[in-house]
């Protein structure tokens, strides 16, 4: 007898390929595109999304954050590439990482892992 399995299905219209963590209401962390203070509303190795404060499709910036991943003593900082692939009817800027190296994807994964085993736990 072959075992059987669930075929699991998962419908979304979000461009990104990579799992993502969606911050509760104010509490993301904020960062500087094109000279304004934007909050970030969630993270995934690809990317990140934020409110349009004025921005257009395919703006592009560079940007600095911090990552406080709880399983490492010193939160790692990133230097990436930002770009908007898409504004939403939302008026949410969905953007893409450029200039993302393999290691700072890793630990963007490893940072979306442990907020939603965070969350589980609290």
């Amino acid at each position: 007898m072959t075992p059987t399995t669930d075929t699991i299905f998962f419908d979304s219209k979000d461009q990104r390929e990579s799992f993502r963590y969606h911050f509760k209401t104010d509490q993301g962390f904020t960062i500087e595109f094109q000279g304004k203070k934007v909050m970030v509303l969630n993270i995934s190795a690809g990317g990140i999304s934020f409110y349009n404060e004025g921005f257009r499709q395919f703006d592009v910036d560079d940007i600095t954050f911090t990552l406080d991943i709880p399983t490492m003593m010193k939160p790692p900082t990133f230097q990436v590439g930002l770009r908007i692939l898409t504004l939403d009817q939302d008026n949410i800027c969905h953007c893409i990482f450029e200039r993302c190296t393999l290691e700072q994807h890793e630990l963007i994964h490893k940072y979306v892992l442990e907020m939603q085993k965070n969350d589980l736990a609290h």
